[in-house]
C-alpha cells in the first residue's frame, strides 16, 4: 500500500504524491501525476499577478489538479498586504472549483484565523509543514483544518513534534516538502511518535485523503 505525500516538490513513483506546481510550470503537467497549483507568498512581487491568477483558474479545472497551493501568508517576506490579496484571490478559485487549499503560513496565524472566520470556508484547508504551537493548532482544528507535518518530526525536542503527538489522527497529513528524506521515513517517525503501527497510520491518512479529495 503506497503512502500519501500531501505536499512535495519531487515526484516519487512509490507514493501517492501531490506535487507542488507554480503557474509558470504548467507545461510540465503529465496526466498520470497529481498536482497542486498556486502562487507562493514569496513570489507575489515577482509575477504578473492577473496573468498567473488566470493560469491557475484555467489549469485547476484539470482532474489531476487536486488542490490550490501552496498559497498563503509569510511575515518573514515583504509585501504582506499584497500576499493577503493574492491569497484571497486563490481561495476564491478554490471555492469556485470546490477544491482544497494547501496553505503556507509563517508567523501569520492570527491573520489566517481571521480569514478562516470571515470566509467561512467549506472546502478542506490543509496547513502544510505546520510550525505553530498547540494553542494555534487547536484553533485551526475548530475550523476543520488539517495539519501536515514533515521533517521537523525528526527533532524530538521541537514544538512541532510535541504538537503532532497531541493532534487527533483525523486532522493529520504527512509530507516531504523539499526535504531530502523519503515519505516512508516520515511515516515511520510519525508512527513512532504516535505509538501506533505504520499500517494504522497509513490507513487513517488515506481516509483523510478520501474525505478531502
Amino acid at each position: 500500500m503506497k503512502f500519501i505525500n500531501i505536499h512535495t516538490h519531487n515526484h516519487d513513483a512509490s507514493s501517492v504524491s501531490v506535487i507542488n506546481l507554480f503557474p509558470e510550470d504548467v507545461d510540465s503537467i503529465v496526466p498520470e501525476k497529481l498536482y497542486s497549483i498556486g502562487i507562493h507568498p514569496w513570489n507575489v512581487t515577482k509575477i504578473n499577478t492577473p496573468k498567473q491568477i488566470q493560469t491557475i483558474s484555467e489549469t485547476a479545472e484539470k482532474e489531476n489538479i487536486f488542490a490550490i497551493g501552496e498559497i498563503g501568508l509569510d511575515k518573514l517576506h515583504s509585501e504582506f498586504n499584497l500576499q493577503k490579496d493574492v491569497f484571497l484571490k486563490q481561495i476564491n478559485i478554490a471555492k469556485m472549483l470546490d477544491k482544497p487549499i494547501i496553505v503556507h503560513c509563517v508567523k501569520a496565524f492570527s491573520e489566517l484565523l481571521e480569514i478562516l472566520k470571515t470566509e467561512k470556508l467549506t472546502i478542506p484547508v490543509i496547513i502544510h509543514r505546520y510550525s505553530g504551537n498547540i494553542t494555534v493548532a487547536e484553533q485551526l482544528l475548530k475550523f476543520g483544518c488539517y495539519l501536515s507535518f514533515g521533517h521537523e518530526l525528526f527533532n524530538s525536542q521541537s514544538k512541532v513534534s510535541k504538537v503532532f503527538k497531541k493532534i487527533p489522527l483525523k486532522y493529520i497529513f504527512l509530507e516531504t516538502d523539499d526535504a531530502k528524506i523519503t515519505i516512508n521515513d516520515v511515516y515511520e517517525k510519525a508512527a513512532e511518535i504516535k505509538t501506533i503501527s505504520v499500517t494504522e497510520l497509513n490507513e487513517k491518512i488515506r481516509s483523510n485523503f478520501k474525505i478531502c479529495f
